[in-house]
């Protein structure tokens, strides 16, 4: 029986009442005290009636405790001999606990790239009675996520661990890195940290860096001591670096024996010498497009001094500036990823030798423009001198033709990426001269109206060459005649001389996006294309045929990939082999990167609620045996036995509630002692006092007469 409250007016305003009746009766203490009083229990009386005071009977039905299980379905958990641990140590766990009569409540974390206990242990909880949890039980490998967020949470029950797998039978070896860098510049160093953890195997392993799927590097590591890789990277664009250890029939999973970053390499500065030979109208076009570029460092240098002008003074004389022909094309040209002859005409400003460098600087690797004018065909051509000639695509010249012509992508510049991007071809303003050549190798892009070669790229050793065979793509700049995509056009030339993966005419490339679905890219110059072998993170290599989307490109989508990464490969028509790769993300799930049991994740969350940890190794483990422990106390486990608080919960079936009396009663006791009150103060009560007085003094005489009666 409980009593409860039923206030008839707000509380405030019965609290205010009372506090009246108190000073009114303390006015009235000092003329009668007697009344004073019987008016406080009367209005303590009246008070007592408007809180309206009831008694309540309810009856209660015992709720049992509860038990709940959370299973860790990771990918982790799915190897080796795990599941069916999993399923009988789950299995053996609820039959305990429903023979100690708690109602046992199961749910599962975890999937193939998370196990986030902190989520688990909310879904858990959400399905299970707070009031009657007695315990969590947890049934993993060890490796999960979010154990700090599920330490932090209060529970008033302990969390007990349970781990599965057979320590001692597995085995498995894993790669990871310990620092990878996103970014780096061609030609710089990069450093990769990493290490190797060996469970079960070898003192010393081999490891070996890839990079886009072609083996570059290798060395001998001891597992669990950081190791490093460095590389110089020499080509921009995004690469996937691996690093991999051999794989062994006997491990757990064979997934993480490779571990995979991206890097995008950017070139810092793009460095490129321009000589303008005389002083012309498209000069400033050069200039305006190359210093517009904000990755492009440009030094330019102008010969004002006119080919057919005689002169007797010095050259030191004559010039604005002392040309540094010695240490441009001797000491720095290296440093140069450009180098553009414009309108260049040879008179001994840069000697033979220096031309001869600049062969060289090209075979090495360097990428030398030359946008001619009549000077190519004239005395002092470029063409003509030995030094240079042997690596420029064209041969003999003729004389500088004067006509109007609109420049033409050619059926090869159509698949080439300078030119196949170029929009309005059929909106192109008009050129006014050119100069005829006789093409002896590379690609002709371009064409002046007919088949007149406009625009000529070659490859030369390690290098590249452009020519651009007129001297007036300043009118496009002009808006001549409509103009033309002059900047897209330089911009996407330069660029391909310094050998821009985006702008490669034979090329794989590939994405591979968080949803799995995995794009295949290749552009070539061919009309046909060979099959593309493709390997999904270290499986078996499959072949897959990619579908012509444009001239000179093809591709493939293929959805539902479950892999981390893919390597591809494929082989052009002359041979060369292509290798692309692509990363599913920069920041892999770590559940098949490591996999060995461990109790360092779960271990803290176990003590932290006074749970403990055992492991089962075997599907005929009994497990540990289970005992009801007091909620005070903090060990709530012991050897071979993990313990469960009992609740005591209990729901309640019904519920009468009563006044604690009728109202005529709290009316009656007022009323009386208000009347009693009134009479006392009105003197028509004797005065208690004086009649105590006067019982007393009768008393002692009666007394008195007694003892006097007895004496005789």
């Amino acid at each position: 029986m409980n009593l409860e409250w039923a206030p008839l007016l707000p509380t405030p305003l019965i609290a205010l009442i009372a506090v009246i009746v108190v000073i009114a009766a303390g006015v009235r203490f000092v003329g009668s005290r007697i009344g004073a009083i019987l008016r406080l229990f009367s209005a303590a009386a009246l008070c007592l009636f408007l809180m309206g005071p009831m008694t309540t009977e309810q009856s209660f039905e015992a709720l049992p405790d509860q038990a709940l299980i959370l299973t860790d379905q990771s990918a982790s958990t799915q190897l080796g001999d795990r599941p069916e641990l999993m399923a009988a140590a789950t299995s053996r766990l609820r039959a305990k606990l429903t023979e100690e009569g708690l109602d046992v409540i199961e749910a599962s974390f975890g999937d193939q790239t998370t196990s986030d206990l902190a989520q688990g242990l909310t879904s858990g909880l959400a399905a299970a009675n707070r009031e009657q949890l007695s315990s969590v039980f947890v049934l993993s490998d060890g490796q999960v996520s979010g154990a700090e967020t599920a330490i932090a949470r209060e529970l008033p029950v302990p969390l007990h661990t349970v781990l599965v797998g057979d320590e001692a039978n597995e085995q498995d070896r894993s790669v990871r890195f310990l620092s990878a860098p996103r970014f780096g510049i061609v030609g710089d160093q990069l450093t990769f940290e990493f290490m190797v953890e060996d469970q079960g195997f070898g003192d010393t392993i081999p490891a070996f860096l890839s990079i886009d799927g072609e083996r570059i590097a290798n060395q001998m590591v001891s597992p669990g001591e950081p190791s490093l890789f460095t590389v110089s990277m020499e080509r921009p664009g995004e690469r996937v670096i691996e690093i991999e250890v051999p794989q062994t029939r006997s491990e757990l999973t064979l997934r993480n024996n490779t571990v995979s970053a991206g890097v995008n390499i950017i070139r810092d500065r793009l460095r490129v010498l321009l000589i303008s030979g005389e002083p012309h109208a498209g000069e400033r076009v050069w200039r305006n497009v190359l210093k517009s570029d904000p990755a492009v460092d440009l030094v330019h240098f102008t010969i004002l001094k006119p080919g057919n002008k005689e002169v007797t003074a010095s050259r030191a004389e004559l010039n604005l500036i002392e040309f540094p022909s010695r240490e441009l094309f001797r000491d720095k040209l290296e440093h140069f990823n450009v180098v553009i002859f414009d309108r260049y005409t040879y008179r001994n400003v840069i000697s033979a030798s220096e031309l001869a460098s600049v062969t060289r600087y090209v075979e090495r690797g360097g990428a030398l423009l030359i946008a001619a004018g009549p000077e190519l065909s004239g005395d002092g051509s470029l063409v003509a001198q030995a030094t240079l000639s042997r690596v420029l695509p064209i041969g003999q010249m003729g004389t500088a033709a004067e006509r109007a012509f609109v420049p033409q992508v050619s059926d090869l510049g159509q698949r080439h990426p300078i030119t196949s991007a170029l929009q309005d071809q059929d909106d192109w303003g008009r050129w006014l001269r050119h100069i005829p050549a006789d093409v002896r190798s590379g690609d002709v892009l371009m064409t002046a109206g007919d088949v007149a070669p406009l625009l000529i790229t070659d490859r030369v050793g390690d290098g590249r060459i452009a020519m651009l065979l007129s001297d007036h793509l300043w009118l496009w700049s002009r808006g001549f005649d409509g103009g033309g995509p002059h900047r897209e056009f330089l911009r996407r030339l330069v660029h391909w001389l310094m050998a821009e993966p985006e702008l490669e005419e034979e090329a794989l490339a590939a994405s591979l996006s968080e949803g799995g679905l995995l794009e295949i890219r290749r552009r070539t110059l061919s009309e046909t294309i060979g099959p593309v072998r493709m390997t999904l993170d270290s499986g078996t290599p499959q072949t897959v045929t990619l579908e012509q989307r444009s001239e000179g490109l093809f591709s493939l989508s293929l959805d539902a990939f479950d892999a981390e990464r893919v390597t591809l490969e494929t082989t052009t028509e002359d041979g060369e082999v292509l290798r692309a790769a692509a990363l599913r993300s920069q920041n892999p799930s770590l559940e098949l990167t490591q996999v060995a049991l461990t109790s360092e994740h779960l271990g803290a969350a176990s003590s932290r609620t006074g749970g403990g940890l055992v492991s089962w190794m075997s599907a005929g483990s009994d497990g540990p045996s289970l005992r009801r422990v007091r909620p005070g106390r903090p060990d709530k486990h012991g050897r071979g036995w993990f313990g469960y608080v009992p609740r005591e919960a209990r729901t309640i079936l019904s519920e009468k509630a009563h006044p604690l009396a009728d109202r005529w009663m709290y009316a009656l006791l007022a009323g009386g002692l208000l009347l009693l009150a009134w009479l006392f103060e009105s003197g028509r009560v004797p005065n208690l006092m004086m009649l105590t007085g006067q019982l007393k003094s009768e008393k002692d005489s009666a007394s008195a007469l007694a003892k006097a009666t007895s004496n005789t």
